[in-house]
This record gives structure tokens, C-alpha cells and sequence, in this order.
């Protein structure tokens, strides 16, 4: 699935010393960060690539030798993978704002944010492997539902920094031999300067028809982002147990929809009552016992649980393309419970859980026990 354009609503402030001039405030910076994230849209198995050329060029480009003398570049992390072959890190750069680092900022250790950003952090146990160069690098069980994946620019503040991006063509034919950056999308033109690691990027999840529940009823995702609705957006409310559901409203405080068509994988859930949810695989979905659990998890017989609190059994599951763009959108709250949505009429995470709350997909939200003393 590609990556998509975040749409935050964010206000700019108005500040008084100015006569009136808008400045950027920290709402604004998301902004940028979303546009580019945006401008720079890959599906899950091109941020793969990406993440995988980072830290070829950056273990390349920066450090060079794998048995490099120097401590502060090549060093035993003094951990063992799940064969007992002891963990070696490598670090780009002690250069406070990561200048020329492909994985990031001060220190920028190669495997932990390769891995930080492309696997799920759970089950924990990391394998060591060697790359043809004779680097080490870690592999985990499961990647995560969206693979995050660098972006660039030529200054280390994304509000000021022109976007670089990879030479595509090398993509295209599996290549890691390019490790040049361009100041355009198509790789004519070369950058020769000093770059940065902006940000890391994500991706998004319903089909343009599917609803979500507002203060004024259900409105089409399509919809609510054509015209940015930025208020309303109907979640269960902190406290909420499986006996006993609340909701509240709140504000949204993004809309992402990816930049480009391209061919998802489509998850058609139906109800014994009627109803139906359509999805892309990795979409997180609330079972009838309060678990939250991705929509390729899910089996016919299962219950969702409805915005009435009641349960309704699921009778078929087709799995199927869309072409097109899907959507996603984001409450304000950071509160777990609170970022769960009515979507078609059932209780869905937003798109909070897909990345930033992976670690609490296959957990319990809504039941009597509060979710943090549930086991993983």
C-alpha cells in the first residue's frame, strides 16, 4: 500500500510582536512533516527498500570497515540474538544533527533504527545476519503493519529544508549500489551538499465510501476530507468497559490519504445483522471480548461489537483489490481508548494504532482489567 498525504488541521499562530504576521508554531512543523511524508509516498514493500538502502549506504558511506577500529563507529552491543551470536551496532555519525547520516540524527545506530522502524517490537528476539558487505544487520518475527522509512532533506529543520529523495531507477531493479540523493523525484539531478534525515513516514486504510461517525451523524471518510471537518469526530470515552460503552467527541488532528492510485488488499467483513466493514489487511478492528486485533486476524464467527453494544457475529470475509486511494484519520487524544472510532457502525482503532500503538494491537481496551497490567 503506498504512503499518504496527512492532512492536519492545525492553526498557525498570530502573534501580536509581529503586526499581525503568521509564524510557525510547532502545529505548523507537523504540517510540513505531513506534506512531505506525502510528497514522498512508498507502499509498505518500497519502504522496505528504503529502510534496507539507508542502512547499506549509511554502514557504506559512514562506516565503511565492519571490523572498523574505531569504538565509537563499529561496537559490541553486549546482547546475544536468539542463536547466542553476540549483537554488533554501528553508529553513522556523533554529529549532534546527524549531517550526512542515512538512519538519523546524533549517533544514528544502523541496526536499532532499522529495526526500530521495520519490525514489531514483539515477540523481542532479534536474529543477526550478514549482509554481502560483511555488516551485520537484525531481523525480527513479524514486521510492523506499516514500515516507517526515512525521508530527506538539505537542512536538519524540515520547515526550511528542501526535500531529496533516492534515485528511483536503482529501486526499480532491487539495487543498494546508489547511494546519491537528488534534489528531484525522477533522479536527474544529482545533490552534491550536506543532507539530513527529516522524519520517518507512514501510511492509511479505508476505502473512499466507508463511514465515520460524527457529532452529526455518519459522514463518508471521502467526504469529511474534502472539506477537512475538524471537529465532532465521534470515540469511546476514557472509562468505557465492555458492559458499559460512552462516547465523547473530539477534534481530528489529522486526515492522511494516500498521494497516488495504487492496488490494496481489501478485507470485506459481513454481518449476521446486515452490516459491513471494508478495510485494508493491517486495519485494526475491536473484537466482542475488547481485543484489538488486525482485519487479515479476523475469522467468520467472530463478533464486532456495534455502536449500540451489541455484538454481531461475522458471517463472511472476502478478501479482495481496490485501486484507488484509501483514507484514515486521527482523534486529538493520545489516550488509547479514546482512538477507538465508529466506522460503518463498528468499533474501529484509528489510525494511532497502525504504528505509533503497534504494541497494542492483540490487547484488551474495554474489558474490566485496566489493559496495562494485560499481558502482551
Amino acid at each position: 500500500m503506498a504512503h499518504t498525504i496527512n492532512v492536519t488541521l492545525v492553526a498557525v499562530a498570530l502573534a501580536a510582536s509581529t503586526g499581525g504576521v503568521l509564524v510557525p508554531t510547532a502545529a505548523h512543523a507537523q504540517t510540513v512533516l505531513d506534506q512531505r511524508c506525502g510528497g514522498d509516498s512508498l507502499a509498505p514493500s518500497e519502504a522496505v527498500w528504503r529502510l534496507e538502502w539507508a542502512r547499506r549506504c549509511g554502514t557504506q558511506r559512514n562506516i565503511m570497515s565492519p571490523h572498523n577500529p574505531d569504538s565509537a563507529r563499529v561496537f559490541e552491543t553486549g546482547e546475544v540474538d536468539v542463536n547466542m551470536v553476540e549483537l554488533y551496532e554501528y553508529s553513522e555519525t556523533n554529529e549532534y544533527w546527524g549531517a550526512n547520516s542515512y538512519c538519523g540524527s546524533n549517533n544514528a545506530y544502523v541496526n536499532t533504527k532499522n529495526t526500530q522502524y521495520q519490525f514489531a517490537p514483539f515477540p523481542s528476539g532479534r536474529t543477526a545476519h550478514t549482509d554481502v558487505n560483511g555488516f551485520q544487520y537484525w531481523t525480527r518475527p513479524s514486521l510492523l503493519p506499516r514500515p516507517q522509512y526515512p525521508t530527506f532533506g538539505t537542512d536538519f529543520d524540515i520547515t526550511t529544508a528542501a526535500p531529496l529523495w533516492p534515485n528511483p531507477n536503482v529501486r526499480l531493479h532491487g539495487d543498494f549500489s546508489d547511494c546519491r540523493l537528488f534534489s528531484d523525484q525522477n533522479g536527474t539531478q544529482p545533490f552534491t551538499g550536506t543532507f539530513y534525515v527529516n522524519a520517518f513516514c507512514t501510511s492509511s486504510c479505508y476505502t473512499p465510501e466507508q463511514t465515520v461517525s460524527f457529532v452529526t451523524g455518519d459522514e463518508k471518510i471521502l467526504d469529511a476530507i474534502t472539506v477537512l471537518r475538524p471537529t465532532g469526530l465521534t470515540t469511546v470515552a476514557p472509562g468505557s468497559t465492555l458492559e458499559k460503552i460512552r462516547f465523547q467527541t473530539d477534534d481530528v488532528a489529522s486526515y492522511t490519504q494516500e498521494l497516488r492510485d495504487v492496488t490494496n488488499v481489501i478485507f470485506e467483513i459481513r454481518t449476521a445483522s446486515g452490516g459491513e466493514l471494508r478495510v485494508t489487511e493491517k486495519h485494526p478492528v475491536i473484537l466482542s471480548s475488547g481485543r484489538v486485533v488486525e482485519a487479515a486476524a479476523l475469522r467468520v464467527g467472530d463478533k464486532l461489537i456495534k455502536a449500540d453494544g451489541s455484538r454481531d457475529r461475522i458471517v463472511s470475509i472476502n478478501r479482495t483489490t481496490h485501486f484507488g486511494k484509501v483514507y484514515n484519520i486521527k482523534p486529538k487524544s493520545l489516550n488509547r481508548v479514546a482512538n477507538i472510532l465508529v466506522a460503518q457502525g463498528f468499533l474501529v482503532g484509528s489510525s494511532r494504532y497502525q504504528n505509533e500503538d503497534a504494541d497494542y494491537i492483540n490487547r484488551i481496551l474495554l474489558g474490566r482489567v485496566p489493559a496495562d497490567v494485560i499481558p502482551k
